[in-house]
């Protein structure tokens, strides 16, 4: 059985191809170049040919792409580098789609779900790329009698503290966020503000099924000596 929506037509899609590069050319130039130019006040140069790069020759890379090279090594080395994308969240967020790829795997495996194993005939990647879109894409529904400032600030602290192990990670010499001694301790340390986050989330809801839900998951979090 055919997955193509009815009204869907390849010539209507054609047709509008120029009008998508179109706007694709028009938001990179408005927003994309100013960002790049911005970025490259702020991180540090290599030199070329014996002088100093400058961010108004390092935007000739366009017409020169042996320019480009010198740049991106000189990206790589920042802080926001390893912040962002290596070994910071970026890296982190690579890592976290592959081990939820194939925990949905084996699970769609045992119970014979078609959606995470066979969906888009590309080993079900694609039903992975869809919920991640679907995650992004959803209305953020407040209750009216919420603490709102602590439900707001309630999943950023948790994704920070989740992050905040990846900052600790050794990848290589002198790849790593926070080069600190007592990276053991920090990590146990930063385990700690789970629970606390947890109880804190649902309380700010101001419903008593969301706290019964987080007093479940502290009682998750927290072990219990007495077994």
């Amino acid at each position: 059985m055919s997955t193509i929506a009815p009204d869907f037509r390849l010539s209507r899609f054609v047709a509008s191809l120029p009008d998508l590069i179109f706007w694709v050319l028009v938001i990179f130039t408005l927003v994309g170049l100013p960002i790049v130019f911005i970025t490259l006040f702020y991180i540090q140069l290599p030199e070329i040919n014996g002088s100093l790069l400058t961010p108004y020759l390092a935007m000739t890379w366009m017409a020169d792409p042996s320019r480009t090279l010198p740049i991106v090594k000189s990206l790589i080395h920042t802080e926001f580098f390893r912040i962002a994308a290596f070994p910071g969240f970026g890296f982190a967020a690579l890592i976290a789609s592959a081990v939820i790829f194939i925990e949905r795997k084996f699970l769609a495996k045992m119970q014979l779900r078609v959606g995470p194993l066979y969906c888009g005939k590309v080993e079900g990647i694609l039903q992975l790329l869809g919920d991640g879109l679907k995650l992004m894409t959803k209305e953020i529904i407040i209750p009216a009698k919420a603490d709102k400032p602590i439900f707001w600030l309630g999943p950023l602290l948790f994704v920070g503290t989740a992050g905040a192990f990846v900052s600790l990670l050794p990848v290589a010499k002198g790849w790593v966020v926070a080069d600190i001694n007592v990276g053991l301790l920090a990590v146990f340390a930063v385990i700690g503000f789970f629970p606390i986050i947890t109880v804190l989330i649902s309380w700010a809801a101001n419903s008593k099924f969301p706290f019964i839900g987080g007093i479940r998951a502290l009682h998750q979090m927290i072990p219990d000596r007495n077994r």
